[in-house]
């Protein structure tokens, strides 16, 4: 049986357009951030874009790997630890990424900018992931 790449490799492309998205809000002040709602906006939807897309490509790289199946989606990113797609140290950093994608989803009327702000500095959590991604792509698509 043959594994479809192609949802993989879509959710990837969108992962890494949104982190160059993310890359480029980055350079802006904090005061920036504070004092312009649609800067706030972007970010929020741009974080909470990448978020999905790094849960979505754990749950699409889970099956073929015939892993076992996630309880939910903090979990979906530890297998990819155990599966040797991140280290399990790496797995463990990015998996509160659900919590948060779940508070940008959800808490929308309350959201913690500090929280938003803080994700928006700190992307090398989803960079690896992606470059991870890339990796187990190139290796699977070569076999």
């Amino acid at each position: 049986m043959e594994i479809e790449f192609s949802g993989i490799e879509r959710r990837l492309d969108e992962l890494v357009e949104r982190l160059a998205r993310l890359r480029a809000l980055q350079e802006e002040p904090r005061s920036a951030f504070d004092a312009d709602p649609f800067l706030r906006d972007i970010a929020e939807r741009n974080l909470e874009v990448a978020a999905q897309c790094c849960i979505d490509l754990a749950n699409r790289i889970i099956a073929p790997e015939h892993a076992r199946k996630p309880i939910d989606y903090h979990d979906a990113i530890l297998r990819m630890g155990e599966l040797g797609v991140l280290s399990p140290e790496s797995a463990q950093a990015l998996a509160p990424i659900d919590g948060f994608r779940n508070a940008l989803v959800h808490n929308y009327v309350s959201l913690d900018w500090d929280k938003v702000f803080a994700n928006l500095q700190h992307l090398e959590e989803l960079e690896h992931f992606s470059e991870a991604v890339h990796s187990w792509l190139r290796a699977r698509l070569e076999r």
